[in-house]
């Protein structure tokens, strides 16, 4: 997938030779990478996968969902995680 011109092709490579051993840090993660650096644990599967999934939520919304029962908003505080998990489930 790099381009046919050649210089930019060589450009290219050279790029991709300095990264191609690295981890993969993609832009686009549903996660927060402090996450990962500081390997701690998570309270309950709701925080680790549900609130931060922006497609997951939007999906239950759709559905007729209220963000609040996910903990998404300003009443986050109030909402039950177990709860929360139910209805995804």
């Amino acid at each position: 997938m790099f381009p046919s011109e050649p210089g930019v092709r060589a450009v290219a490579r050279e790029l991709y030779a300095t990264v191609k051993d690295a981890p993969i840090v993609s832009p686009h993660g549903h996660t927060d990478p402090s996450w990962f650096a500081r390997n701690e644990t998570f309270g309950n599967a709701t925080e680790l996968l549900l609130r931060p999934d922006h497609y997951l939520f939007r999906m239950l919304y759709s559905q007729g969902v209220a963000l609040e029962d996910l903990g998404i908003g300003p009443a986050k505080a109030t909402y039950d995680p177990r709860k929360a998990w139910r209805i995804l489930a």
